[in-house]
């Protein structure tokens, strides 16, 4: 490491440290936990951080542009320099905090299948096309389903938060954090080993093998929580920038007031699924294909968040079996007018506004804006979430992203509770 690469990084986690510091900060998380208790305040505005096109609005961004030499420390700096970028260009609801976190290194969490899959990238683009070959095709190969074992690598994690904290710890705190959410996303997880084409088509012909699928994989995951809590692999909820496919899950009802504060449990998190291929599927088969099995894990947790881009404006009976269901994706699919009645303004609506605005040859401002209103009006007097994410691409144009969160936030203070209008 050289002392030019040091300085680098210590200078930006200088300037995260004077920005964590802004009562803002402060200001944002109350909000935050205003809107996820159902105490609406003005809508949130967030954009997701790991769904922006920053291979594309890097060149053209001189405060992106990574100078360390050292390959670790690159990878640091960009993360500083992305989260400098949003605090300081985009006007959102994101909280700076005043921590830098490291997570523990967890190994053995997964299921012992490898994904068989092709692929089309972009260069410019986190994004990829998939087509998954089905490595599960009968009931004899659902034994391939492997139950994790999980093991927390101290060792390993200890080495990086102490590599971390000689960095920059006198700057910013390093910290070592546990898992502070559970997903279980069931088919998202299944289909890429039974196919998506094959899956669909097998809920009609193959009901059977469709469930003992779903009952190998639950039992796998019920498992996995089993042992996350036994080993102590939990932690705290706040901070949690965000919560499934949703923004931020500050809340002052987590954890539990039983929790001793070391040993946290599931029921003290936030708990998350979606099956995003049974958009077309109906009500009942969703419901006796995903959320029957999903719902076996959400009830261990304190809240849950439930949904990513499929529609879900007719299935808002069967979400209302999940225990301790708080927010609701509401994509670009998704029938606003119908999700508001059908959900009888019970939870957070988390709002996903179509990104396709970002892609025009020419970006509207106006068109994104009568998306973004709309919505608030369907659903007025509620805690909302207003979430700009899956932004494929922008044209390069950076300003596109600025402009978007401008709009955003002005027509949210609109919608402010005792704004008149």
């Amino acid at each position: 490491m050289t002392e030019k690469d040091r300085n680098i990084v210590r200078s930006l986690a200088g300037e995260l440290a004077e920005l964590a510091a802004l009562p803002i900060q402060a200001e944002r998380i109350r909000m935050w936990k205003n809107s996820n208790g159902l105490r609406p305040n003005r809508p949130m505005i967030y954009m997701a951080a790991a769904e922006m096109p920053w291979g594309e609005i890097t060149p053209h961004v001189d405060d992106l542009q990574c100078r360390c030499e050292n390959p670790a420390l690159r990878r640091i700096e960009y993360d500083m320099r992305r989260k400098l970028f949003i605090a300081k260009h985009l006007e959102t609801d994101h909280v700076v905090e005043d921590t830098y976190w490291i997570e523990k290194k967890i190994d053995g969490d997964g299921f012992g299948l490898d994904v068989q899959e092709q692929l089309i990238e972009r260069a410019d683009s986190s994004v990829a096309s998939h087509h998954y070959e089905p490595v599960i095709c009968d009931m004899d190969d659902i034994e391939k389903i492997r139950t994790p074992e999980i093991v927390y690598d101290e060792v390993r994690t200890r080495e990086r938060a102490e590599f971390i904290d000689d960095l920059l710890g006198d700057i910013l705190p390093v910290k070592i954090c546990g898992k502070r959410t559970h997903t279980y996303n069931a088919w998202d997880t299944a289909v890429c080993w039974t196919g998506v084409t094959e899956t669909l088509m097998d809920l009609l012909m193959r009901p059977d093998f469709c469930h003992a699928v779903m009952r190998r994989l639950t039992d796998a995951v019920l498992s996995r929580m089993d042992q996350m809590e036994a080993l102590g692999l939990l932690d705290h909820p706040n901070p949690r920038h965000t919560v499934g496919s949703g923004a931020a899950g500050y809340t002052d009802e987590l954890p539990q007031a039983d929790c001793d504060g070391e040993r946290y449990r599931h029921k003290d998190i936030w708990g998350s699924s979606t099956s995003q291929i049974f958009s077309d599927v109906s009500p009942e088969m969703h419901e006796e294909f995903a959320v029957k099995y999903e719902v076996e894990t959400l009830r261990r947790c304190g809240l849950t968040y439930y949904g990513c881009c499929e529609p879900l404006h007719n299935k808002m009976h069967i979400l209302a079996g999940i225990p301790n269901l708080r927010k609701i994706s509401i994509s670009p699919w998704c029938d606003t007018t119908k999700a508001v009645e059908n959900a009888a303004r019970k939870y957070v609506f988390s709002h996903k506004p179509s990104p396709s605005v970002f892609a025009a040859e020419s970006f509207s401002i106006e068109e994104a804006e009568a998306d973004v209103r709309r919505r608030l009006e369907c659903s007025r007097g509620m805690s909302c979430e207003v979430i700009a994410k899956d932004i494929t691409t922008c044209r390069g144009e950076v300003e596109r992203l600025i402009n978007w969160t401008r709009m955003a936030m002005r027509v949210a203070r609109e919608f402010e509770p005792g704004s008149g209008t």
